[in-house]
């Protein structure tokens, strides 16, 4: 049967259909979650039931919904390709979980100090993991894009970043081009000085600057943990970023142009942060519109 074709083998093809792209290291990170659930089953054991028993075990395994989601998406997707290129009869993917709430966890400035110093804590993560702090704090951007960030997209000397890749495909996700804000020059601009002649990204090991950091994950946990939360994970930075822009007043279109996220995501996962028209009209109801009642 046409439908013997194994799991893997469909993830193996896409995953080389989209070498390059800049989705392909997040794709890598799924493919890992899916081999290890699907081994070596055929494409006709994808169903309703193994979907919910994947799901399951991803949540045991605590990960959020929302990226066992993004992973069976992944694996529809491998398999679409499968049928478009004529080696798999083409089926109907089973539905999806439902996506999760929208997470409006952010930090305040002092627990954002809290965790910073946490960071700087932490012996083997330090060098990296507190200027993905402050980079992913000042411009709220997504992890990939600070993780993936070379020397040549920094212009110190017009003052800019650039989050996108020359030549690399845009995902839907779209980067942003902006301004550098003062804080993450200066920890940038110490670290190019000492390091940007001898590494190509910006993450990298100490030691070793021409070996490439592709990870904070374990560091970030450890600051966490140390910094007493439970609930912040790198994408919390971003909602951070994006909630004390819109509480210091910005305009939603300065917000959604500087950090790259659409007005309808803004309306609805921060729309209690940016009230602050309907705080001015209630205090001018309060001056114009009083009531006079009798003693």
């Amino acid at each position: 049967m046409h439908n013997q074709f194994s799991v893997a083998q469909a993830l193996d093809d896409y995953a080389h259909f989209k070498m390059g792209s800049k989705s392909a290291e997040r794709l890598s990170y799924s493919i890992e979650h899916l081999l290890e659930f699907w081994r070596d089953q055929t494409i006709d054991h994808v169903n309703i039931e193994t979907i919910e028993l994947y799901r399951r075990k991803g949540i045991s395994s605590n990960r959020a919904q929302s990226t066992i989601r993004r992973e069976l998406i992944d694996l529809r997707s491998a398999i679409n390709h499968a049928a478009n290129m004529s080696r798999v009869v083409p089926i109907k993917f089973p539905k999806l979980p439902k996506d999760a709430e929208p997470r409006t966890r952010w930090l305040n400035e002092g627990e954002f100090a809290k965790l910073l110093w946490a960071a700087g804590r932490n012996y083997r993560a330090k060098f990296t993991l507190r200027i993905f702090l402050i980079i992913a704090f000042y411009t709220g951007a997504r992890k990939s894009a600070i993780m993936e960030l070379e020397w040549g997209q920094i212009d110190f000397a017009n003052n800019t970043m650039n989050f996108n890749k020359q030549g690399v495909e845009q995902s839907n996700k779209q980067r942003a081009f902006i301004p550098m804000p003062p804080e993450v020059r200066r920890f940038l601009l110490r670290r190019y000085e000492r390091y940007g002649h001898l590494a190509q990204f910006v993450f990298h090991q100490k030691k070793k600057p021409n070996i490439r950091v592709k990870h904070i994950d374990k560091g970030f946990r450890a600051a966490v943990k140390l910094a007493g939360f439970t609930d912040v994970t790198p994408h919390t930075l971003r909602h951070t970023r994006i909630s004390l822009l819109l509480q210091s007043g910005e305009r939603q279109i300065n917000v959604s142009n500087y950090v790259k996220v659409s007005q309808p995501t803004i309306d609805k996962v921060y729309g209690h942060h940016s009230n602050t028209d309907l705080q001015d009209m209630a205090r001018r109801l309060g001056r114009t519109q009083k009531v006079h009642t009798t003693k």
